[in-house]
């Protein structure tokens, strides 16, 4: 099925009469189709299944094409990204057309579907402001980070999992609530990869998220067990490129088990989403939900 989902999102890309969007296209690789693989855990059969999937897939496409940009990123998946190949400009461009022909085939869907899609574009668009808002300072505000996740993080986990339910016939509300909190605890997985996992698991340097201006999670909760005079070395060391700023982190993570705290506030956030599923007899999906747990990358 994954196959017939990549196809379609060629066929889409094809019926742009773009060549150059197409080449620059063949350099993007699909990841791990996540929200793909919700959406087919959750509505096994559909006419506009494979439709849907391809959708949700460009969206996301398009997304992580702009953060690349936003991010001065170089790399993507282990490979050069596409705006350090083909530059800024086209990588915006790319992305626009990933977005605006995902939106012209969700024209052909009912409604509801159409409404639970564009609201989550519009809520990532608001999660990458205030993305880029928390960039300029070190952020200590965890309330403001998880309301920052899971507008940028999880709003289209949300579109994915209550889209299929409405494809389904299932309860939206709640497979709505289950994608909101897989998502903010698959983002808090990821940013608890930045500092345990290496450059060459990550794809990326690590502990690239503190230095590239980002205050996630285990940053957070670092900050809550300091005391004032090292909450300000902390806040020193933000967005600094020294090994001693990696080193000093690296040290007061271990020092108060801030690896096992985060991993705690994943833990909660699954349990909620397996909450907001009890009784929906999906084990399938309640296993990918535990996955997330258990990832290395």
């Amino acid at each position: 099925m994954l196959e017939r989902i990549q196809a379609k999102i060629k066929t889409f890309l094809e019926e742009v009469h773009s060549p150059q969007a197409l080449r620059m296209a063949q350099n993007l690789g699909m990841g791990k189709m996540l929200r793909s693989r919700l959406i087919l855990t959750i509505c096994t059969k559909h006419p506009q299944l494979v439709d849907f999937c391809a959708i949700i897939e460009m969206i996301q496409t398009a997304s992580l094409l702009h953060d690349d940009v936003i991010d001065n990123a170089t790399t993507r998946r282990g490979h050069e990204s596409l705006n350090h190949v083909f530059g800024n400009t086209n990588a915006i461009m790319l992305g626009d057309i990933f977005y605006s022909k995902a939106f012209c085939a969700l024209a052909d869907f009912a409604k509801p579907v159409i409404e639970v899609v564009a609201q989550s574009v519009v809520a990532l668009s608001r999660g990458e402001i205030k993305d880029t808002q928390m960039a300029e300072a070190f952020n200590p505000n965890q309330d403001f980070y998880i309301d920052m996740v899971a507008d940028k993080s999880a709003a289209l986990i949300v579109a994915s999992s209550g889209g299929a339910a409405l494809l389904a016939g299932l309860d939206f509300e709640k497979y709505a609530a289950f994608g909101r909190n897989f998502g903010i605890a698959f983002q808090i997985i990821d940013d608890l990869l930045d500092i345990t996992q290496p450059e060459e698991v990550l794809g990326k340097p690590a502990f690239s998220d503190f230095k590239e201006g980002k205050s996630t999670l285990p940053y957070i909760l670092l900050h809550q067990c300091l005391n004032p005079a090292e909450q300000g070395i902390l806040k020193g060391h933000f967005k600094s490129p020294k090994e001693e700023a990696k080193l000093w982190c690296n040290e007061k993570f271990k020092e108060h088990n801030i690896i096992q705290a985060t991993l705690q506030e994943a833990k909660a956030y699954t349990h909620k989403a397996l909450e907001a599923i009890k009784g929906e007899g999906n084990q399938a999906l309640e296993a990918m939900a535990l996955r997330v747990l258990e990832r290395q990358f």
